[in-house]
């Protein structure tokens, strides 16, 4: 089985990250960490690059277990996350959340309500 991560260089994607990585070495699943950028990756901070992506490799070698990290762009980062966790056959989506308020909702919608409401696998969202 595969536990599909939402994963953003945050205190939210580590504590989404963390539990992964503790239920994987449960439960033997492998792990798809899937990165998405909703504007150039350059000028996104929630991109990983480089030297962090690396570090994570590293991290997920040294815990012994199987992973792949999927970068992409979409506009619509909900559809994208949802897209590539179908793609790696994803039996479970893990996504870090932080609580917003009604207001902010409004204005910046929530990444993590439209996951939550869209996913067609079991969803588990992680508070850091």
């Amino acid at each position: 089985m595969t536990i599909a991560v939402a994963y953003r260089p945050d205190e939210f994607g580590r504590a989404a990250l963390d539990w992964a990585v503790a239920q994987s070495q449960i439960s033997g699943d492998r792990i798809v960490l899937i990165n998405i950028s909703k504007v150039e990756p350059r000028l996104d901070t929630g991109f990983a690059r480089g030297n962090h992506v690396q570090s994570l490799g590293e991290r997920l070698d040294d815990e012994g277990v199987e992973y792949e990290i999927r970068q992409a762009v979409g506009e619509n980062v909900p559809d994208a996350v949802l897209f590539e966790a179908e793609q790696a056959g994803a039996t479970l989506l893990v996504l870090g959340i932080r609580r917003r308020s009604p207001v902010g909702k409004i204005l910046m919608g929530s990444v993590a309500q439209a996951i939550l409401l869209d996913s067609p696998v079991p969803v588990v969202a992680v508070k850091p």
